[in-house]
């Protein structure tokens, strides 16, 4: 199977998306990079945090960042979901929904990823993911992803980029960086914002 690893822009971004909005649910997307049977998430890209289900909004959404990374020779390679209730890693039907239209639009091996808000406090050493895969035209959680722990054969893995992933996201989260990433949602009330680049913050987390 498939060895997914996880950049600094695309955990940052999902996480501090996250971070802005805590008391709604908010999605993005991510995009990858594609290499000898590898998958590097090289970027994520904020969608919403007021509207969560599959809507003509998305699919809007979902074309102009299909259309942007491949301007840049990437893929639309999945779909991350942060919850309202802090407590729920399970991905929903509704975010089941919308990862498997990510996949329809053109990557089969698609991820979904749910963000488990309890692993994103300071000092947390474990990354705040918990992966999902299309298997049988089911979601299925990946179990023991992160870990380090030997794969069974066969199945997929996921790693951090590097060990500055954590402690840098971190770092960007206490300094209130999320005041500089904007969704699709800002950009629809003021067209100005860059939600597919956010070029400012992109440069804070090269340099975090």
């Amino acid at each position: 199977m498939t060895e997914y690893t996880i950049s600094l822009q695309a955990y940052a971004k999902a996480v501090l998306h996250c971070a802005k909005y805590p008391w709604a649910t908010v999605h993005g997307l991510l995009l990858a990079e594609k290499k000898d049977g590898k998958v590097r998430m090289v970027d994520a890209i904020p969608l919403a945090h007021n509207w969560t289900q599959l809507t003509p909004m998305f699919d809007v959404a979902l074309q102009q960042v299909q259309a942007y990374a491949k301007a840049k020779g990437w893929s639309v390679g999945g779909y991350y979901v942060a919850y309202e209730d802090t407590e729920a890693t399970q991905l929903s039907a509704s975010s089941a929904l919308l990862a498997r239209a990510v996949a329809a639009a053109g990557d089969e091996g698609a991820v979904a990823f749910v963000v488990d808000a309890k692993k994103l406090g300071p000092g947390s050493t474990q990354p705040g993911l918990v992966p999902y895969l299309s298997v049988d035209s089911q979601w299925k959680e990946q179990p023991a992803a992160f870990s380090g722990a030997k794969a069974k054969s066969g199945a997929a893995t996921f790693v951090l980029e590097n060990n500055r992933v954590l402690a840098a996201t971190q770092k960007l989260v206490a300094e209130r960086a999320d005041i500089d990433i904007h969704d699709f949602d800002e950009h629809l009330d003021d067209v100005a914002l860059n939600w597919l680049q956010n070029n400012a913050l992109s440069e804070r987390i090269r340099t975090a």
